[in-house]
């Protein structure tokens, strides 16, 4: 047991830190139920104190939940901490506080117990940091709304939606992984079971007035109507705006002011509150949507509250959506910077592989392409433009590697691979479209090569195809040793 007994009583030993801390409450160090150790207080409220106990049957911590003496003779008061009971037995849903006993203890008070959680509520964390980025206020949300799904469906509207009253610990991950921290909710006090009550004509409060936190409520709980589960997600959305924007919509000192906002004034929108925030304009809307004076005008139940987040959230980028809670110099930082771009991860990356794979299938189609044109048989008779020592263009036939080339007529003659090229100068390449008088019989004593008469080949259109080796006509042959030229030149400027 990690709790040190006195020797003589058997009462547990209380540090006296927690006993001061606690402003000398008799109840530390007793035994409740005989079997919840009270070591020291978390908190107090209007009907009643939480602390820290020991449960000795199980042997682990828990939260203890007490109703105060001065509320155990009042029959509403009482109701209201079994209602409670009742309403969070209920629910198995991992972000809603689990409940792991009840009943009545020796002196008659009536009891809770509930699973001791590490770490913060809300209202401190945002106390603490003024406001949160758009993807932890989502996630946060989320994890509110799954607990609501499972509690509207079995006929509980909580009614009493608050920062206080969302708690955020850390889970262990799955397969080791480093603890995640997840949002739990909590106090079910006030809650409504729809099944067993009928419509409520009058709200409540601790001093009998108004029933709830004015800043969080919707409208027709302000006005006293009655209520479903589009209240509940009214009162959500007030604390996505807050975690969003670092205030709430409507924070007048006047409780009455305030409730009279939530009943006639719009508010402002989120980016207008806040716009150094990077709130993103999908989740502004769904905001909004929520704030809705009409019930019909909100999300119908959480789950399509759910649905409207995942739907946003597909457009915050990486940087809004992963980025940590906004201080002073996270807002210096972004002033300076461009917004990052909305578009999602998800389509980036579906982008950059279609470019890589677009690429891909460009590059084998080049070789694809390069190899076949390297393979097929140039025609014969083509010419090719060589550069001469003195920068003229030279014209000489086709020839392919080894011992012997094949000349450039249609006489399928051989040339000896030794033989030199036929060059001529630019003053003998006749001018584009014209044709040689007679083709080039070998070099006489000028250096010129005498002119054949030579019939002009067929025109061709974009339609016809060019002419090959087989449908070509023959040209006239040569001397020995020499082929005969093109039947005309074009001349390389």
């Amino acid at each position: 047991m990690p709790i040190e007994v006195c020797f003589h009583d058997r009462l547990a030993l209380v540090k006296l830190r927690d006993f001061e801390a606690s402003g000398r409450d008799p109840l530390l160090g007793r035994t409740v139920a005989g079997r919840f150790i009270v070591m020291s207080r978390l908190g107090t409220g209007s009907m009643g104190a939480v602390y820290r106990a020991w449960q000795t049957t199980v042997g682990r911590w828990v939260a203890l939940k007490l109703m105060r003496y001065d509320k155990m003779q009042e029959a509403e008061a009482r109701a209201r901490f079994e209602r409670e009971a009742r309403a969070m037995s209920q629910l198995v849903s991992p972000h809603t506080v689990t409940v792991y006993d009840f009943g009545v203890a020796e002196d008659g008070s009536v009891f809770l117990a509930m699973e001791l959680l590490e770490g913060e509520s809300l209202g401190t964390r945002l106390h603490r940091v003024g406001r949160m980025s758009a993807g932890q206020a989502v996630g946060i949300a989320r994890d509110a709304l799954t607990s609501l799904a499972e509690a509207h469906a079995k006929g509980i509207i909580h009614r009493d939606l608050k920062p206080d009253n969302l708690f955020l610990t850390r889970v262990p991950d799955v397969a080791g992984k480093p603890s995640r921290e997840i949002c739990k909710l909590l106090d079910f006090g006030i809650a409504k079971v729809v099944r067993e009550e009928q419509a409520m004509g009058v709200l409540e409060t601790q001093a009998g007035t108004v029933f709830g936190t004015p800043r969080y409520m919707s409208p027709e709980q302000a006005q006293g109507k009655a209520l479903d589960v589009r209240s509940d997600l009214y009162s959500l959305g007030v604390l996505l705006y807050q975690m969003v924007t670092g205030v709430p919509p409507f924070d007048d000192e006047e409780a009455v002011v305030v409730m009279a906002r939530h009943i006639k004034t719009k508010p402002r929108p989120p980016r207008e509150v806040a716009p150094d925030a990077a709130i993103p304009t999908q989740l502004e809307r769904v905001i909004m949507r929520a704030l809705a004076k009409d019930p019909g005008d909100r999300p119908e139940s959480a789950e399509a509250f759910i649905r409207a987040l995942d739907v946003a959230e597909r457009f915050f980028s990486d940087d809004i959506a992963a980025s940590s809670v906004m201080t002073s110099g996270h807002l210096a930082a972004m002033s300076a910077d461009p917004l990052p771009t909305l578009a999602p991860s998800a389509v980036r990356r579906r982008r950059w592989a279609l470019v890589i794979g677009l690429g891909a299938v460009v590059g084998v189609v080049a070789g694809v392409t390069g190899v076949l044109l390297r393979r097929s048989p140039r025609p014969e008779g083509a010419p090719v433009a060589v550069a001469s020592p003195s920068g003229l263009a030279t014209a000489m036939p086709a020839v392919s590697s080894g011992s012997s080339v094949a000349a450039a007529s249609s006489s399928g003659r051989t040339l000896d691979a030794d033989e030199p090229p036929l060059a001529l100068s630019a003053d003998e390449l006749p001018i584009a479209g014209t044709v040689p008088t007679t083709p080039p019989r070998g070099r006489g004593s000028s250096g010129r090569p005498p002119a054949a008469e030579a019939s002009p080949p067929p025109e061709q259109t974009a339609a016809s195809p060019p002419a090959t080796p087989a449908t070509a006509p023959p040209a006239t042959a040569t001397g020995a040793g020499v082929p005969a030229p093109p039947k005309k030149y074009e001349r390389f400027e």
